[in-house]
């Protein structure tokens, strides 16, 4: 590109040019770049004209890409991929000279035993700084694939699917029936999952969790699905709700060792594995990457 064009197209153009060229509308393109369509037209029509080209032919309800427009959306993914890719290498190298590692987790992880990993890996490589941030496993996904972070920690149904990351699975858990201490199925010393098919269900929320979705298909394998009464961002308000009302839930076992009030656990007579896995990119095994790969 010219000095003449490098210094009048900037990178905002740019991207979003790209991003109606991708939705094929000014106002969706708008509402998802949180701005106005007004300041989107103007960037785009100077664009056009720095380049002395039309790049969309609008109508009323959509834009449809000229054969500049088609080229240009090309060659954008070219040039934001490899800007990308040039960041993270920036990012990589003050990680490599740091030994910093960055792991998310989702907010049950240190009761599987977490805390203590952590510990030990410290001990082993006291030169290394970890840094964790609490997010869903679909957030996990993704930031692994963007590259903001080196490790995902989610439960066993979040790590499967999931090319061309990979997981390991570094706890051994099950799910179990959690219920309030005063909820008839306590006397139980195990339930099935067809003991259940007349029980309401409380659970956290369906969309951001797979574990969730494995046991209500597992509950349509037998026959029946579950009546759900309630959903929850967050573990501890679901055991909390539960421990109060008629609702049960199911739950990794790991959960039973921690401290709850008015909480009672029974096991499940199927097997639903519910073990705390570590996700990660292959393509990228950074020093800091492999010593915890290898050491949990």
């Amino acid at each position: 590109m010219s000095t003449y064009f490098s210094d009048r197209i900037t990178l905002k153009m740019l991207r979003y040019f790209y991003e109606v060229a991708q939705s094929g509308h000014f106002n969706q393109a708008a509402k998802n770049l949180k701005i106005t369509p007004s300041p989107l037209s103007a960037q785009i029509k100077e664009l056009e004209s720095v380049l002395g080209v039309v790049l969309l032919e609008r109508t009323s309800r959509s834009v449809v890409l000229t054969l500049p427009g088609e080229i240009l959306q090309r060659e954008c993914e070219l040039l934001f991929r490899s800007l990308d890719r040039s960041l993270y290498q920036v990012q990589k190298a003050s990680r490599n000279e740091t030994h910093t590692i960055k792991i998310g987790m989702v907010s049950s992880a240190f009761w599987a035993g977490f805390g203590r990993m952590l510990k030990e890996f410290n001990r082993a490589y006291p030169d290394y700084n970890v840094e964790l941030f609490e997010l869903s496993p679909e957030q996990q996904k993704q930031q692994l694939l963007d590259k903001q972070i080196d490790v995902g920690l989610s439960r066993f149904a979040d790590a499967l699917n999931i090319y061309p990351l990979m997981s390991k699975r570094i706890t051994d858990e099950r799910f179990v029936i959690a219920m309030s201490d005063e909820h008839p199925l306590r006397i139980k010393k195990q339930l099935s999952l067809l003991d259940l098919k007349d029980q309401e269900f409380s659970f956290l929320v369906l969309r951001n969790s797979a574990s969730a979705n494995m046991v209500m298909d597992a509950c349509m394998n037998e026959g029946f699905s579950p009546s759900i009464k309630n959903e929850f961002v967050e573990p501890t308000t679901l055991m909390a709700y539960v421990s109060s009302g008629d609702t049960i839930t199911a739950v990794p076992s790991s959960f039973a060792q921690h401290s709850w009030d008015h909480i009672h656990f029974v096991q499940l007579k199927e097997y639903l594995p519910a073990g705390l896995c570590m996700i990660y990119d292959p393509r990228d095994m950074s020093s800091a990457l492999k010593a915890i790969t290898e050491k949990f």
